[in-house]
């Protein structure tokens, strides 16, 4: 198998759960905010799912692409479940918090 090709699809893959979501808040588009951060992490994803997709051993190219679109909700969980860890949060729904760039994106899954 050509590694360029399973890195590609493993990119695609992995962007693939961000062209769902953002095709999914098209109609509330006050649910995302656009930020550079939103690109780069975009960006960082499709490449560490290229990565992974050639890292593992990926023996079709539908392997390569299951590997992609795996590799974000890997990455959220582990972040959530981190930032839940060391977070005190008031609960309830007037603590009148406004969500940051990472917390938007995080929640978009």
């Amino acid at each position: 198998m050509n590694s360029a090709v399973v890195f590609l699809l493993g990119m695609a893959g992995a962007l693939a759960p961000e062209v769902v979501r953002l095709y999914a808040i098209r109609q509330n588009p006050t649910k995302f905010k656009w930020s550079w951060f939103y690109l780069l992490v975009s960006v960082a994803y499709g490449a560490l799912g290229g990565v992974i997709a050639l890292v593992l051993p990926a023996t079709t190219y539908w392997a390569a692409l299951y590997v992609g679109v795996s590799t974000p909700v890997l990455v959220n969980t582990i972040v959530r479940k981190g930032k839940e860890s060391g977070q005190t949060e008031l609960k309830g729904p007037g603590n009148g918090r406004k969500d940051s760039h990472v917390d938007s994106y995080l929640k978009g899954l």
